[in-house]
């Protein structure tokens, strides 16, 4: 009997208590350690990621014995990447550099003999990412054995509140994900980034920047984080429901109202977004989509000087174009948030997604009928130009009170490497990288074109209204934005009483507007 076997069958056992009636063939063991075991299994068609189950002392005396066999019995030459069904471990997301998993070597590592090994910790926001992120530290165990690295991520609401509780009581990790613009600096100004250059990360040379000044002090210049991956706005579609219709991508705003007649009119939902989560106005819709009505960029420095305003006409215009998507979208969308607008999405059950490129990984295309495609935001005029709402996504930042700081350093510039840089880019559709990556190395066709609608030097970009500065204050342009576009969207206030209450809100603390 094989490892595996042994494994689930024991499972098997315990069905009913740690895997509420999944069958023990939907199971893949991904690890043991003590009274923990961590695998993933299938339920109702649906892959689920990595979960823990603490095991009573019963089952747990099994499972030693059965991954304690694993070794003896998996073949060990079978160069896997990493990817092993059974790891004998205790850290997850290790290898030995030769392409499997294997944590009873003594600490030398091949190709460091002697060396110490050492174990980093990232914590991220990230949480459904864990099995991509497997793979990326598979690939740099293969250079670098003894460095360790674990992904212990959480969920993004979580995240902000673990992250400063870990930072406070010293038990943060080596690498934390860093948010973008005011909230990473934050952090920074609390002493608890180290500080970064090129000389450290030597393969962060060819990032640009625009990406650079996400994650640069606006008091010493420095820069506290890698910029890790941006990430920008658009509309997700199911292409065979179009092309099954004859409906087109819009060039104009004309042309998108026309389309969401069209698919109303067939008895579809034409928008799957809602109102339940207000993270989702705020930055999807909101700091997304405002540029093509404003002149983009140009407009948005012009309002951090105070030289425009919230109540100039083009940005009430804006609002008044998106007051209209509360008709096109599902009858209770009060209740549906992000969660529930993707499910939406996947069961057919409205033709367009409103949402941000990091859904092309969110989504799960194996488990859809359906091809997608992607547009951009359109334009009030055909041949204007077709300015994309852009955000930094996440930086990688160094916890100033790691004992592992140079380990961490050379994680992190092996992660900016051409190679790495594309492997992340094909594991992480729509979570861009920061670095070159040749544009033939983009496996994805829409992934490509979502990339591709930035313009090729970033040209069409412009930063989400609420990301930068007018985020610093109370209160945040953020918090303005999820309290009165929701109410816009749900028809309690105008255009102009929103747009008055955005801007009077950011003139009680932003000088530039007092």
């Amino acid at each position: 009997m094989t490892c595996l076997l042994q494994i689930k069958t024991m499972l098997m056992a315990f069905n009913n208590i740690f895997l509420r009636g999944v069958s023990p063939d939907a199971v893949v063991v991904k690890r043991t350690e003590p009274g923990v075991m961590y695998f993933t299994y299938k339920k109702e068609g649906q892959m689920l990621r990595k979960y823990k189950r603490f095991l009573t002392w019963m089952a747990l005396s099994g499972l030693l014995l059965a991954a304690a066999g694993c070794g003896n019995d998996e073949d060990a030459g079978a160069g896997n990447s990493g990817n092993d069904d059974v790891d004998n471990g205790a850290d997850e997301n290790v290898s030995d550099g030769d392409g499997n998993d294997n944590d009873n070597d003594n600490g030398d590592g091949e190709g460091a003999a002697g060396d110490e090994e050492v174990q980093l910790e990232i914590f991220s926001w990230r949480s459904g990412d864990t099995e991509e992120f497997d793979a990326i530290i598979a690939e740099f165990n293969q250079e670098h054995p003894n460095i360790r690295v674990n992904f212990d991520p959480t969920t993004a609401p979580e995240y902000d509140s673990a992250l400063n509780t870990q930072l406070s009581t010293g038990t943060g990790a080596d690498i934390f994900f860093v948010r973008p613009f005011a909230l990473g600096e934050n952090i920074y100004d609390a002493g608890h980034l180290e500080v970064v250059t090129d000389d450290d990360i030597p393969n962060m040379s060819s990032v640009e920047d625009i990406q650079r000044d996400i994650y640069t002090s606006s008091e010493t210049g420095e820069l506290y984080a890698v910029p890790f991956n941006y990430v920008s706005y658009g509309f997700l579609y199911n292409k065979t429901m179009f092309e099954d219709n004859g409906w087109e991508e819009p060039e104009t705003w004309d042309d998108f109202y026309s389309l969401l007649d069209e698919i109303s009119d067939s008895g579809v939902t034409p928008l799957a977004l809602g109102t339940a989560d207000g993270w989702v106005i705020d930055e999807i819709v909101a700091s997304g989509f405002y540029p093509s009505f404003v002149g983009g960029e140009p407009w948005r420095e012009n309002l951090l000087v105070g030289e425009n305003r919230l109540t100039d006409p083009e940005y009430v215009e804006f609002l008044e174009n998106i007051a209209q998507w509360g008709d096109y979208m599902p009858s209770n969308f009060e209740g549906i948030g992000y969660v529930d607008a993707l499910q939406m999405f996947m069961a057919e059950n409205a033709a367009i997604w409103v949402t941000g490129s990091w859904a092309l990984t969110d989504l799960d295309q194996d488990e859809i009928a359906f091809d997608i495609d992607m547009f951009q935001s359109p334009v009030q005029n055909a041949g204007d130009q077709r300015w994309v709402g852009f955000n930094g996504g996440a930086g990688l930042g160094i916890n100033s009170d790691s004992e592992h700081i140079e380990e961490a350093k050379t994680f992190l510039n092996w992660l900016m490497a051409e190679d790495p840089q594309a492997l992340v880019m094909n594991l992480l559709p729509g979570q861009f990288p920061t670095a070159d990556v040749p544009l033939d190395q983009i496996e994805d066709e829409v992934n490509l074109k979502w990339l591709e609608a930035g313009g090729a030097d970033g040209e069409n970009y412009a930063v989400g209204l609420a990301f930068d500065v007018l985020n610093g204050g109370d209160p945040t342009l953020g918090t303005l934005q999820m309290e009165n576009v929701t109410d816009l969207l749900e028809g309690h206030i105008t255009a102009e009483e929103a747009a008055e209450n955005m801007d009077a809100g950011l003139s009680n603390w932003y000088e530039p507007f007092q």
